[in-house]
């Protein structure tokens, strides 16, 4: 580095700037995105006076230096490398006041500057009162690679407008930071790529990836990430020949043929084994203008959940104590669990992690460790030979409960209940330690209210273990089973108590996100305000039930899209979807009576909430009439499980559609019995008509002296 002389320079010995002379300064913009520009002020003043060429480049590296600041040695070593130190000190001096002469024109002599200060040797380009375009953009980059949300990417990628200086493309001074801002604008497009993916606009995401192949035809791992959507939207052809693409360029360009893992993917296309995935339809494919939407497969986006995701990814990768090692995502059937679970695996896998997907079902029942088998089971079956051997002979315990452990190929028995699988534990946990001191692991446990006693135990103890090893089980549970499942209860509440879990209560979307689905689901127009409010109406942002009434609106054609917009067709009929009316179905199989009978009168009773003299009055007029005591129990179950909620003075269905279902299962019979047993609280008397109605129900009403009102 050169070495200044002690004596007095000729860029020293300005007088000290005013602070009222820099509150005066007008702002200046600096452009060196697409090229350099300096504009001035609000009025756009185009700064084009450059008296010297020196000047500029001065300015040009201030701007260009993340820190906006350099040593006059640094500028010097830049701009007059071999010129004697002294003509280089007056050659800084000369170029540091023609370009403050450019920028403040009407600056008084032998003031110091509102944008270049000399502070000791240091100097400075002052962004108090200069905005320089690459900062903009940076920051504006680091929010949107940190949010992860579609608005973000792509309000920072339009601050992107062009290459850092490319009039300057061969100065090595501008060259490491032209190549930082243009790998932070790849980031940001491979960021938008995933989250446009995400949402399901497939072919937007796709249009991403091209854009960066357009920049970089070398990246192998883009083009394979292209492949693979070309295959999973259904157009094989497409990815076969991106494959080709890839082949080629890699071979002109760098002389290498494509990575093992691309030329699997190329072979599972051949073989046909790439599963596809349902898309949003393209815009105006399926419909004609003013006619109902009709054979269309609208798919559902993932929406509202992404802070979730990220913030269980960063709770798998981060290392230490510090960590959660388990969450439990507990909801009401529909809110999205499983979808969440389905979006964290790919999120994982994304960032490196290994992911072990179990299942929790009908095995659960007849076999321990129902989720980690099935699970283990997956992963060891999608190794090779050589591999599966190895960990067969590493893990002899593992053999029953892993069949493609099995040696010679022969499949053992399973472990079931009755055998003694507490010898398969230690293996268990050795293999996830082994496995996660490669790459962290997440084990993904699937639905928890169907599992096994012996599974609860072994996923509790893992827990454990977890937030010292390099994994996180996450399971689900629904919100309706807590207050049925007693056990499944005790599980969830000893592991929040002991801090061994963190439990997330997914919630049904607010208005702003079930919109957003809507939208999401209805491509090719807005969505109109009335049917907006009819479907949030009544899902309450539940987003299966969301998915169902839009399904249910397209299977009988009573969606038409209309100058641009949606909207409901003449005489709609809103029907209860297939899938809820299943769903509430099974749940009523699993009450008591006491409890089905309570939430037949809620349903029935469907002009208004109903209150607890109306539950207590009915019960007792029923035949036989259920006890006040069973009346309240059922009542503290259903609020429990989240089926009803108290509201004003009474009850409620928390979701209209479930109580909808619910009074549409009733048989004719079954249902005017529970309107007799309601009108009978407020009927003077019973009359002889009244008595041979009641008589032709299967199960009469008594409706005696003593139930009825004084």
């Amino acid at each position: 580095m050169l070495t200044v002389p002690a004596k007095q320079s000729a860029i020293t010995g300005l007088i000290p700037i005013q602070p009222s002379a820099l509150k005066s300064a007008p702002r200046i913009e600096m452009h060196l995105l697409g090229g350099f520009r300096v504009v001035r002020g609000h009025g756009a003043e185009l700064v084009a006076d450059w008296h010297r060429r020196s000047a500029m480049t001065l300015t040009k590296i201030l701007a260009t230096c993340p820190e906006h600041t350099l040593h006059r040695e640094q500028v010097i070593e830049i701009l007059w490398p071999r010129v004697d130190v002294e003509s280089a000190l007056n050659s800084l001096a000369k170029a540091l006041h023609a370009a403050r002469r450019t920028l403040e024109p009407s600056r008084p002599p032998r003031q110091d500057s509102a944008y270049l200060r000399l502070s000791g040797a240091m100097l400075v380009l002052d962004t108090e009162n200069v905005l320089v375009d690459a900062d903009q953009f940076e920051l504006r980059a680091k929010e949107a690679l940190r949010f992860h949300e579609v608005a973000e990417y792509e309000s920072a990628l339009s601050l992107y407008s062009g290459d850092l200086l490319p009039e300057d493309r061969y100065e090595d001074w501008c060259s490491a930071r032209r190549t930082y801002l243009s790998e932070v604008r790849m980031r940001l497009l491979l960021g938008l790529a995933d989250a446009l993916e995400v949402s399901g606009a497939f072919n937007e995401s796709a249009e991403r990836l091209r854009e960066i192949l357009q920049i970089d035809p070398t990246r192998e791992a883009v083009h394979r990430r292209l492949i693979r959507l070309y295959a999973e939207m259904g157009t094989p052809d497409q990815a076969i020949r991106q494959f080709r693409i890839c082949e080629e360029v890699l071979k002109r360009e760098l002389d290498l043929a494509p990575q093992d893992e691309t030329v699997a993917l190329y072979r599972d296309l051949l073989q046909n084994r790439v599963p596809p995935r349902l898309l949003i339809r393209e815009p105006g494919l399926e419909t004609t203008e003013g006619l109902p939407l009709r054979d269309a497969t609208p798919v559902r986006p993932f929406i509202g959940r992404q802070g979730i995701v990220r913030h269980l990814c960063d709770q798998l990768t981060r290392g230490g104590n510090a960590r959660s090692g388990m969450a439990l995502i507990i909801g009401e059937a529909g809110v999205g669990k499983t979808r969440l679970l389905e979006e964290l695996a790919i999120a994982a896998c994304r960032q490196g992690a290994l992911t072990l997907w179990g299942a929790v079902g009908a095995t659960s029942n007849r076999f321990a460790c129902g989720p980690l088998a099935v699970a283990l089971e997956d992963f060891v079956a999608s190794r090779s030979a050589t591999e599966r051997e190895e960990l067969a002979n590493r893990f002899p315990e593992l053999s029953s409960l892993v069949p493609s452990l099995a040696a010679n190929g022969q499949t053992p028995r399973p472990v079931g209940l009755r055998d003694d699988p507490d010898e398969a534990v230690p293996a268990i946990v050795r293999l996830l330690t082994d496995l996660s001191s490669k790459q962290p692991v997440l084990i993904v446990l699937g639905d928890l209210h169907e599992a096994d006693p012996f599974s609860l135990d072994l996923v509790r103890y893992l827990a454990h273990l977890a937030p010292r090893r390099g994994w996180l089980l996450v399971g689900a549970a629904r919100t309706e089973e807590l207050g049925a499942d007693p056990a499944l209860f005790q599980f969830i509440d000893s592991l929040t108590r002991e801090h061994l879990t963190e439990r997330i209560d997914l919630e049904c979307l607010n208005r702003a996100d079930a919109d957003h689905l809507v939208r999401a689901l209805l491509p090719g127009g807005e969505v109109s305000k009335h049917l907006a409010e009819h479907i949030h109406s009544r899902s309450c942002g539940n987003p299966l039930f969301v998915e169902d009434l839009i399904n249910e609106m397209v299977e009988h054609g009573e969606l038409v899209l209309s100058s641009g917009e949606w909207s409901e067709s003449p005489g709609a009929a809103w029907r209860i979807p297939a899938r809820v009316r299943a769903l509430t179905a099974s749940q009523l199989a699993s009450m008591s009576p006491a409890m089905r009978c309570v939430l037949g009168f809620t349903a029935v009773k469907d002009d208004a909430d109903i209150s607890l003299e109306e539950l207590r009055s009915a019960a007792a007029a029923i035949d036989p009439p259920i006890q006040e005591a069973a009346i309240f129990d059922a009542l503290d179950r259903a609020l429990a499980s989240r089926v009803i909620e108290e509201r004003g003075g009474g009850y409620a269905f928390r979701q209209p559609l479930v109580g909808a279902a619910i009074c549409a299962a009733l048989s004719r019979h079954r249902h005017a019995q529970l309107e007799e047993a309601l009108a009978a609280r407020n009927a003077p008397s019973v009359t002889l008509a009244d008595q041979r109605r009641v008589q032709m129900v299967r199960t009469p009403v008594r409706a005696t002296e003593a139930t009825l009102p004084a």
